[in-house]
């Protein structure tokens, strides 16, 4: 990398903090990594800023700005300088050691592209991390993967403050560096979990966190996502009674046979399904979702599988279905299983045009057996929502109104969607992409996790050819996925816009249909939230 600045916060003066900067050698291990100012007080003699005015022209020359905060006792400057070699601040805005990278915190650094400086603005240079953070729609980004812990390490904090120095008061490290501070932290004769929970990071309310809980441009959308998906998908079958045209099972081989990419057809276990909501149980679930790879009624444990969520209280449980197998009786235990969402996946307005999308089901008996579950429903005085669904493609976008129009005055929540196209396999919308080429990471390793017919966990809803899958949960739970070298990698790819070639993701047209700002489950919190203000 060119030549960068380090800028030192001095601002925060903790009293001892001085003292302790010079028992480790703080300033020497800074200034290894290139010409050094403050900003705030000056320390050891450094040159010192309090103004962007005054700061502004030693920037000038230099690639990146370097940020280093004074409590960072623990900075380890030869990993900071290998990291930040790789750093290419001519097309990266922002490199990282700190958010979502597996190390304690405080132990490398953040640089910005000096290049984007003026254009963030901020009254001191911490305001342009902060402004990256809050719009990082096109932004290049680069979070350190080479150096890494393992991730209980990585939930440490390295800083100064009253927990360190009481750990430094019974004993001092082997070196003021990562290794010195993990050896601090962990090294006991007997139980290293005290002092572990004691120098843990403490997490701070932001719109999107990393797995510590410390704000980040992308990532978790809420501290207890972070530890554990709030949003549980069962694809509980790959089979369907329908070959709708802008889904992957209405795709043949040339001999008119199922599609390979679906496999055998297999339907998950019921014992698979009560392993992942008994370690659900006691969690904030913001949703739980059957539905398929096909049609989730042809499983036939499907309300059984509804039933043991509603009964061990995890949930709210939803159920998609396209509405053909609802039979009365069907329907009549739906409505006693504590499912509290019901979306009906119809995709037209007319008979012609529904024969046309959903080949293989009849308009007018999907269409009675959608409106005979409202009755029970509302005669039962059960709290359950209803939702219809409506994909727009070429065969039905001028019956949109249509479709408004009838059902609105029906059920709680019409949907109308885009159509993506399932990883390549289908068409896609032309009205999905933005007007520009940078990617933005995939929301799906951030938000859920998805149980397939096989009872393998993996991390994308539309992946029909099951290459994100990872492991059964039955060999590993949800938890330890959630924080295991698979999503990791994969969120790291993602963030880093640097997907693996071999990966689902490197070809994948539909990023741009997973916006951060929509999602599903954000279609189901607010629709719950309108019925609880009614």
């Amino acid at each position: 990398m060119k030549t960068s600045l380090i800028i030192l916060d001095t601002t925060a003066r903790l009293a001892g903090r001085a003292a302790l900067q010079e028992r480790s050698g703080l300033l020497d291990r800074v200034q290894r990594l290139g010409p050094t100012v403050c900003w705030g007080p000056s320390v050891g003699g450094l040159p010192a800023f309090s103004s962007m005015d005054a700061l502004r022209p030693r920037l000038g020359g230099v690639a990146a700005a370097v940020l280093v905060d004074g409590d960072q006792i623990f900075l380890d400057a030869a990993l900071a300088a290998r990291g930040l070699s790789r750093f290419r601040p001519d097309r990266e805005d922002l490199f990282t050691q700190w958010e979502h990278c597996r190390l304690p915190v405080g132990v490398g650094v953040r640089a910005v592209a000096t290049r984007v400086i003026p254009e963030l603005g901020g009254e001191r240079p911490a305001d342009w991390l902060a402004a990256i953070r809050d719009a990082p729609a096109g932004r290049r980004f680069h979070y350190d993967t080479v150096h890494r812990v393992p991730f209980a390490e990585s939930l440490l904090d390295a800083r100064d403050r009253p927990a360190l120095r009481a750990a430094l008061a019974e004993r001092d490290p082997v070196s003021w560096d990562l290794e010195g501070f993990c050896s601090l932290a962990t090294d006991r004769a007997t139980d290293p979990t005290p002092c572990m929970d004691a120098l843990a990071y403490s997490p701070q309310p932001a719109p999107r966190v990393d797995e510590r809980g410390m704000p980040a441009a992308y990532g978790f959308e809420s501290l207890a996502c972070a530890r554990f998906p709030t949003y549980v998908m069962f694809d509980i079958t790959n089979l369907c009674n329908a070959r709708c045209v802008h889904c992957p099972q209405s795709l043949v081989e040339d001999d008119g046979g199922r599609p390979a990419f679906l496999g055998e057809i297999g339907h998950l276990t019921l014992s698979a399904f009560k392993r992942v909501i008994d370690e659900c149980v006691g969690r904030p679930m913001q949703f739980v979702r059957i539905t398929a790879d096909g049609e989730p009624l042809v499983n036939k444990a499907v309300f059984e599988m509804i039933e043991y969520a509603s009964e061990k209280g995890v949930g709210p449980v939803g159920l998609t279905t396209n509405g053909s197998l609802l039979s009365e009786k069907r329907a009549q235990r739906l409505v006693e299983s504590g499912v509290a969402i019901v979306d009906f996946s119809l995709d037209a307005a007319l008979p012609e045009t529904f024969h046309a999308i959903r080949v293989g089901l009849d308009f007018e008996r999907t269409r009675r057996n959608v409106q005979r579950f409202i009755d029970l429903r509302d005669r039962s005085g059960a709290d359950i929502q209803v939702m219809v669904s409506f994909v727009k493609q070429d065969g039905n976008h001028d019956e949109v109104d249509a479709f408004r129009a009838y059902w609105e005055p029906r059920v709680d929540k019409v949907l109308i969607r885009e159509m993506i196209s399932n990883i390549g396999l289908n068409e896609r919308s032309a009205h999905l992409w933005p007007g520009w080429d940078a990617r933005w990471p995939c929301a799906h390793f951030f938000r859920r996790v998805v149980i397939n017919h096989e009872g393998i966990l993996k991390a994308c809803p539309i992946d029909w050819r099951q290459e994100t899958s990872n492991l059964p949960v039955a060999a590993q739970s949800i938890y330890e996925q959630w924080h295991g070298e698979f999503y990791w990698a994969h969120r790291m790819q993602h963030l880093n816009d640097a997907i693996a070639p071999s990966s689902a993701c490197a070809e994948c047209p539909d990023w741009a249909g997973t916006p951060w700002s929509l999602g599903y489950e954000k279609v189901i919190a607010r629709l719950r939230a309108a019925d609880s203000s009614d």
